[in-house]
């Protein structure tokens, strides 16, 4: 179980989700109960993590069609 707050200021709601039984790291699109806003959601046993959807696309590559996430380089 991944355990936490949404990470929009104004809500800070409680979240509980249960973790992939898929090969870990995975990431996961899903709207907080509260709000109604995208959450997006990092499973992992090690470092779990949760990211406003603004502040998750600034960090990765989302290709909506195919699902497919991919961590942006740094900048230098």
């Amino acid at each position: 179980m991944i355990l936490g707050t949404c990470p929009y200021p104004n809500c800070d709601q409680f979240m509980a989700n249960p973790i992939a039984d898929l090969p870990l790291p995975q990431y996961e699109r899903l709207r907080c109960e509260h709000c109604g806003r995208v959450v997006w959601l990092k499973h992992s046993r090690i470092d779990p993590e949760a990211w406003t959807d603004e502040d998750f696309r600034e960090a990765h590559d989302v290709d909506d069609e195919t699902k497919a996430v991919t961590p942006k380089e740094p900048s230098p």
